[in-house]
């Protein structure tokens, strides 16, 4: 029986990836590189820090220290996601009301800083609706380790069994299914990412076969 729902944020309540390599790209036309940013190893779904410690380990030749990284990519980001003009993913609002109006527990867990996340919430109408939120503030090890979700599990007073988490990113799966979830992936982004090892795959929240057989 299907008792509550973990939502990663980006790309799942707001198309938010693209986004974020606009960030990435913005930042390094400040400090005048020209890095073909594709070839990153993939870390979508991670936390600021570990992607910046992974651009580092891929530009050795960037001599930029990783705390100033991460500071100027959050200023980056923040300047296009904080906007109050972002628009919530198709769907989302209507799929959080329905299930919460079915009795379920709905909670976050993302690699963003929990202000970021509070401000998605409040903006998009959604906020009632949730009950926690484990951000990047509340964890040691960024996805695909387990963590996050571990904690989500816990501050729902659930059993793992009870609980689906929707993520849309590989990492975010490989979190998810770490710490004994079943995995919806949500491919509705712009940047539709490789979901295959999810337990379903779905375009539309309403197609998510699991919430009309679990409850």
């Amino acid at each position: 029986m299907i008792k509550g729902i973990i939502f990663d944020c980006d790309g799942v309540l707001l198309d938010s990836e693209p986004i974020f390599a606009k960030a990435a790209e913005v930042m390094m036309e400040a400090y005048g590189l020209d890095l073909d940013l594709k070839k990153l190893p993939d870390a979508n779904g991670t936390t600021v820090r570990h992607y910046c410690e992974v651009f580092l380990e891929h530009f050795p030749e960037v001599d930029i220290p990783l705390e100033k990284l991460v500071e100027d990519y959050y200023y980056y980001s923040d300047k296009l996601l904080m906007a109050d003009d972002l628009k919530p993913m198709e769907g989302i609002r209507e799929f959080c009301r329905h299930q919460y109006e079915r009795g379920l527990q709905l909670s976050i867990a993302s690699s963003s800083p929990a202000y970021y996340v509070e401000h998605k919430l409040r903006l998009f109408g959604i906020e009632p609706y949730f009950d926690h939120i484990v951000s990047a503030d509340d964890i040691n090890h960024s996805k695909p380790h387990p963590e996050i979700y571990l904690k989500a599990i816990e501050r729902s007073g659930l059993e793992k069994q009870n609980l689906i988490a929707i993520e849309d990113a590989p990492n975010g799966i490989a979190s998810a299914k770490a710490a004994g979830l079943y995995v919806v992936g949500f491919k509705g982004s712009e940047l539709p990412q490789d979901t295959s090892q999810a337990d379903e795959e779905v375009y539309r929240f309403e197609d998510i076969q699991i919430l009309k057989e679990g409850i």
